[in-house]
């Protein structure tokens, strides 16, 4: 099975944010494991899962009011599939 670890930057800033994460989170069956840390100023948002759903997560945070961004994308080899263009 192919792993993949997602990197995103979420706007969390209240716990009812963090609720709302959580939630969305849970809709997802092909997530295996998944940590914000809350100590960090940025909040990272890190997900295993068995596919690529960057995107996908990014619109259902959205549809509950998490603005977000994929930072990054690491195939089961950690190898980086995405670059970030600024």
């Amino acid at each position: 099975m192919s792993r993949y670890v997602i990197i995103l930057s979420p706007v969390i800033d209240t716990p009812i944010d963090l609720r709302h994460v959580f939630e969305v989170i849970y809709t997802f069956s092909n997530i295996l494991e998944w940590s914000v840390d809350l100590d960090d100023c940025d909040k990272i948002l890190r997900v295993v899962c068995s596919e690529d759903i960057g995107q996908e997560l990014v619109r259902n945070l959205a549809l509950v009011g998490i603005s977000s961004s994929v930072l990054e994308v690491f195939d089961e080899n950690g190898i980086s599939i995405i670059q970030i263009v600024h």
